[in-house]
């Protein structure tokens, strides 16, 4: 059950990545385009901390992976975290959205190798597989449209 709700969840964490994308199709009035934006880069930083909260959370479990492995999540979660604080300064939206799809793959990219060293469990690094496409492909899109 826990699985089928985690996927559920997942994917229902992305409906803000499309609707604030689609929003950008639908208008080219400022009034429109710049809340859109701003919906789009803010929800990238709190779901990419989000993310580097379970990072933290599976990097502290001592039945995980090793003693080096998890102090190198740790550092990574931490990162990810900052640099998706980080994003909210850049200088325009172009580099904000550019940037927020940069730092989903990257840590795909992280998980992956998480995954490899014993700290996540297949079934997440398959559920992140599919929403991080989905979520950097929307944010190319988003991107596109920009």
């Amino acid at each position: 059950m826990v699985r089928r709700l985690a996927w559920f969840l997942a994917f229902a964490g992305a409906v803000p990545f499309l609707l604030a994308t689609g929003t950008l199709f639908v208008s080219d009035a400022s009034s429109v385009r710049v809340p859109a934006i701003t919906a789009l880069v803010t929800y990238s930083a709190v779901i990419l901390s989000f993310l580097a909260g379970i990072e933290w959370g599976l990097a502290i479990r001592d039945e995980s992976g090793n003693e080096t492995t998890r102090a190198i999540a740790l550092g990574l979660g931490t990162v990810s975290s900052l640099a998706a604080w980080a994003v909210l300064w850049l200088p325009s939206a172009t580099w904000q959205v550019g940037c927020a799809l940069a730092l989903f793959v990257a840590v795909w990219g992280a998980d992956q190798w998480m995954a490899a060293r014993g700290l996540l469990p297949a079934w997440f690094v398959d559920l992140r597989t599919a929403v991080s496409a989905l979520v950097a492909a929307v944010l190319a899109i988003a991107l596109f449209r920009l």
